[in-house]
C-alpha cells in the first residue's frame, strides 16, 4: 500500500526517468556487435590463422632445406 501511495503522485517524474533510461539504452545499443559483425570477424580470424600457418610452414621449409 505504501508503494502505491508513493508512485501515484510521482507519475511525471517516473515517466521522465523512464525516458532518460530509454535514451541511455538506445545510445549504448548502437555500439553492440550484430550477428553479421561477429560472423565477419570469425571468418577474418580463421583466414588469418590459416595464412599464418602457411607462412610458418613456408619459412620452416626454407630454413630446413
Amino acid at each position: 500500500m505504501a508503494i502505491q501511495q508513493n508512485t501515484i503522485g510521482n507519475e511525471p517524474a517516473i515517466r521522465e526517468r523512464l525516458t532518460k533510461v530509454e535514451t541511455q539504452v538506445e545510445s549504448i545499443l548502437q555500439h553492440f556487435a550484430t550477428k553479421a559483425d561477429l560472423e565477419r570477424h570469425t571468418r577474418l580470424i580463421v583466414m588469418w590463422m590459416i595464412a599464418s600457418q602457411l607462412a610458418l610452414a613456408g619459412f620452416l621449409y626454407t630454413v630446413l632445406r
